[in-house]
This record gives structure tokens, C-alpha cells and sequence, in this order.
């Protein structure tokens, strides 16, 4: 039998099990929003008081299961926090390799570039996305608050947009202009300055021109040096009023250009911050903790602020959820990489930072830094305050649990609860309980392993059935034989996987 057919027979209208792959699993979005781990709620928090959360878990135990059901609850108008995820590493690797002008395929290149790649480096990405975002999001009308920041909190976004945006449809200066345009920031004047300019030169310009060439008005009875002195003094103005700019401007560009070079993960042009540094006001200039080699004091700072005008534009709280360390190509899967690269963020003023909800959803071979941790190093990571799970288990009965969901989310509309499909169990024969499904559910342990299970179940079965069937057979549902026979082959491969990973 086609399985589609004996999909159809039981009200389906897609494999519920096919896709293992969370962020690529079609059926995961229609499952209810409270259909998620006992432990969910304790790492989530709560977005108007946010606090950090850590959660360490094997392959395929639901750690981006998770993550995707947290941003389900974080997105939306009414949203109290601001999201941003922090899963795709390879362009800030590669960007910090490229930093440390190490060869792209050399043997040591990546060991030298996770032991480099420090906290103020994970800001900077962090920053970067969650600016990237905003930025876009302003420049698109979506935060019209954004008009009413005071003067230095628009300086202050500028600068981060100078710093840390990123876009694949405009340039660093478009997107900067655009910015500027949606949140209406005026350029200050500067009188004072571009006076005194504006008066030397026009002084200068006299003094030549009275020198060489005959006024049309009448100056007889005003004393004048001989032409010779006229000249020298007119270009010492007109000179020192060029000097004085071009002096400034170098300045100013090379502050922006020691700015965007101590930022080694975000490729940058330095033309936006130089053109902004050239406009902002001293005062408010001197107060842009602008970034200088791999302080990570800075950072902080400008992670403060940023803090402070997502509050301002009525988000409470600034959430990053880090998950997929272990698919990063230069990563590789390996402990001794994943562990200097995740360990910078496992840092007290990090995880605890006001405002800021830091998720970290972490490989099973990384809980060694947290149960193998000297007393000094938990001391500096205070993890016991950061909502930490040290193994991500699911019980037998919340496997069943999802699995059932998984089954309603794909039944066809017309389908009713009270025909049979609406429950695991209507697919298997009565002599298999509902408590022998859970144990073995349980033991297979996770839900890679546990749906993988039920979807090999089901199309074997399905396949093996006579197309004449009777809508009314007994043979619709799985016999013992082949659920025993699976589950021992799927038991031995979870037993594999797990000695393979210890």
C-alpha cells in the first residue's frame, strides 16, 4: 500500500514524523504553543524581568524545539522583549580568521581562532545582529517611537548603526541615511566652529583680493599693509581655516577607522562613523565609548545603551538564544573547539547583565564546564543563578504527549476527535499499552530518537498492507511483531549514539 493511502485512511495529510531537523520541521509551527518540555517555563522566564537560562542536551533532544518555541512566544506587536538569534557562526569565525590573517584551510586555523575568540567578540556579534535588526526595523516604520529619542540617544543609535549594522540590500551609507531620515535626527549646527572658519576665509579672501585686483568700493581712508604682506596674510588665513578642517577630518577618520578595526568579527566601512564623528557635537563625541582593541569594557557599555533604547521604544528586554554551536563548520562537532569558544560567555557579569535575557542551548559534551568546574570558576560563572539544566530529559509520558499533537496538527479539517486517529495509541494493536508505548519512548529518550521511531514504525507498516484493505480491519493498526522488532533496532542505535558521544 502507497502510505499516502494509508495516511488518508486515517485522516492525515502529511507524514507528522518525517522531518528530525527542528528549524526545518513543517509540522512543529501547528503544534499548540503550550505543548513543550516541564522545564520550558523555568528557562524562559519572564520577558519584563528578564534572567539568563542554560540548558545542556544531546543531539536531538529538543534544544531547538525550545528555542523555536520561544521565539513563538517573544514575537508579536504586543511583545514585551526584543529577539534576536544567535545561531549561525561561520561569517564571524571566518571574519576573526581573516582578523588574525590565518591560512582558511591550515591544520591549527581553527584552534587559534576559538582561543582568540573572545566575550568582547560574542558581543560584538550579539550587537550586531540585535542592531542589524533594529535598525532595519526603524528604517522600515515599524518603531515610530523611534522620533521621540532625545538628541544623545539618536547620536547613540547612529553610532551602534555605524558600528554594527549589516544589510545585503543597502550600503553602510544608505542604510545610515536611512536610518536618519525615520528616526528625523538633525545635524547640529556647530556655529561656533564653522563661524570662525567661515571668517577666516572670507578675511583671506579680502586680503588677496584688495591686494591684486582694484575694489569697486571706495576703502581710501582705511590703512592697509603693501600688497606683499596683504598676500602672505591672506593665505596664512585661507590656509589655516583649510588646515583646520582637514586636519579635523583626518582626525575624526582615524578614530572611526581604530573603531571598525577593533571590531574583527562584522566586516565594516568606516565612512558612516566618519562622517557621524565629524557632525555629533564634542561633547556628546566624547561620550560614544567608542570600541578600542578587544576591551571588553566597552562593549558592555554600548550593550547598556542599546539596552536602554530598546526600553525606550517599549521593549523591557533584550533576549538571545545561542543554539547550534555544533553545526558551525569550523567548530566541526569537536569538544576541544565548542569549549574555548561557549566558555568567554559563561561569565557572571555576562549572564547576569540587566535587561539583557541570554539563552544559551548548549551540546551535552560542553556540561563539562559547568560539572567540571573548579570552585573559582563557578564562583566567576554563578550558573546556579542562571536557570541551568545540566541534561535536557524528556519523559516517557511527554514523548506520547507530543506525538499525539504531532498527529492532530497534520489531520485533515474534516476529521473528527472522536474518530480514530486522534491518539498515538489508535495506531497500534490493543495488546500494546499505552504504558509499554511510554517506556519505550522513554528509553529511546529523545524526540529525534522517539519520532524517528514511530515514523519508522508506522511506514513499515504501511507499506507491508494489501491495497484491498477494509476500511474496518484490524491490519490498519501496527502488530507487535513489527513494534518489537523496531524498537529493539532503534533501542540498539540510541545506545550507539550515546556510548559514541560519552
Amino acid at each position: 500500500m502507497f502510505t499516502q493511502t494509508w495516511r488518508r485512511h486515517w485522516g492525515l495529510e502529511e507524514d507528522p514524523f518525517v522531518q528530525q531537523d527542528a528549524d526545518k520541521d513543517p509540522v512543529l509551527p501547528r503544534v499548540p504553543a503550550e505543548v513543550v518540555h516541564s522545564s520550558f517555563d523555568r528557562l524562559f522566564g519572564d520577558p519584563r524581568m528578564p534572567g539568563p537560562g542554560v540548558v545542556f542536551g544531546e543531539k536531538g533532544s529538543g534544544k531547538s524545539g525550545l528555542r523555536l518555541a520561544m521565539r513563538r512566544r517573544l514575537e508579536g506587536e504586543d511583545s514585551a522583549a526584543f529577539l534576536v538569534e544567535y545561531t549561525e557562526f561561520d561569517a564571524f569565525l571566518n571574519e576573526a580568521r581573516k582578523a588574525d590573517r590565518l591560512p582558511p584551510h591550515g591544520a591549527k586555523t581553527p584552534r587559534r581562532v576559538v582561543e582568540r575568540f573572545g566575550l568582547a567578540d560574542h558581543l560584538d556579534a550579539i550587537l550586531s545582529l540585535g542592531v542589524s535588526r533594529l535598525c532595519h526595523e526603524i528604517a522600515a516604520g515599524a518603531h515610530p517611537r523611534a522620533r521621540g529619542l532625545v538628541p544623545k540617544q539618536k547620536a547613540t543609535l547612529l553610532t551602534l548603526a555605524a558600528l554594527f549594522s549589516r544589510s545585503d540590500e543597502l550600503s553602510g551609507v544608505e542604510l545610515h541615511g536611512a536610518l536618519r531620515r525615520a528616526i528625523r535626527a538633525r545635524r547640529p549646527l556647530a556655529f561656533a566652529r564653522r563661524a570662525a572658519q567661515l571668517v577666516m576665509v572670507l578675511l583671506g579672501a579680502l586680503l588677496l583680493v584688495d591686494a591684486h585686483f582694484d575694489l569697486p568700493v571706495d576703502l581710501g581712508a582705511i590703512p592697509r599693509a603693501a600688497a606683499q604682506t596683504q598676500t602672505v596674510l591672506g593665505l596664512g588665513l585661507v590656509g589655516a581655516a583649510g588646515l583646520w578642517m582637514a586636519v579635523r577630518r583626518l582626525w575624526l577618520r582615524g578614530r572611526a577607522s581604530v573603531a571598525i578595526r577593533a571590531i574583527r568579527v562584522v566586516p565594516r566601512d568606516p565612512e558612516p562613523l566618519a562622517r557621524l564623528l565629524q557632525i555629533v557635537p564634542a561633547s556628546i563625541r566624547r561620550d560614544l565609548a567608542l570600541p578600542d582593541g578587544s576591551s571588553v569594557g566597552s562593549r558592555l557599555v554600548l550593550l547598556q545603551r542599546f539596552v536602554s533604547i530598546l526600553r525606550e521604544l517599549g521593549k523591557d528586554s533584550f533576549y538571545v538564544l545561542m543554539d547550534r554551536v555544533d553545526e558551525a563548520t569550523m567548530l566541526s562537532g569537536r569538544a576541544e573547539l565548542m569549549r574555548p569558544f561557549v566558555e568567554p560567555l559563561l561569565e557572571h557579569r555576562l549572564l547576569q547583565f540587566e535587561g539583557l535575557a541570554l539563552k544559551l542551548f548548549l551540546p551535552i559534551e560542553l556540561s563539562r564546564l559547568y560539572l567540571g568546574a573548579s570552585p573559582e570558576e563557578l564562583k566567576s560563572m554563578r550558573l546556579d543563578k542562571a536557570n541551568t539544566i545540566p541534561e535536557l530529559r524528556w519523559t516517557g509520558q511527554e514523548l506520547a504527549q507530543v506525538a499525539s499533537q504531532r498527529l492532530m496538527a497534520v489531520r485533515s479539517a474534516d476529521a473528527t476527535d472522536d474518530q480514530p486517529g486522534a491518539r498515538l495509541q489508535d495506531y497500534f494493536e490493543d495488546d500494546i499499552s499505552a504504558e509499554e508505548m511510554r517506556s519505550t519512548l522513554a528509553e529511546l529518550g529523545t524526540p529525534r530518537l522517539a519520532f524517528g521511531f514511530l515514523g519508522a514504525v508506522l511506514a513499515e507498516h504501511a507499506r507491508d498492507l494489501a491495497d484491498e484493505l477494509e476500511g474496518d480491519s484490524p491490519e490498519w493498526r501496527v502488530p507487535r511483531r513489527r513494534f518489537d522488532l523496531l524498537r529493539a533496532s532503534w533501542q540498539d542505535r540510541a545506545r550507539g549514539l550515546r556510548r559514541a558521544l560519552n
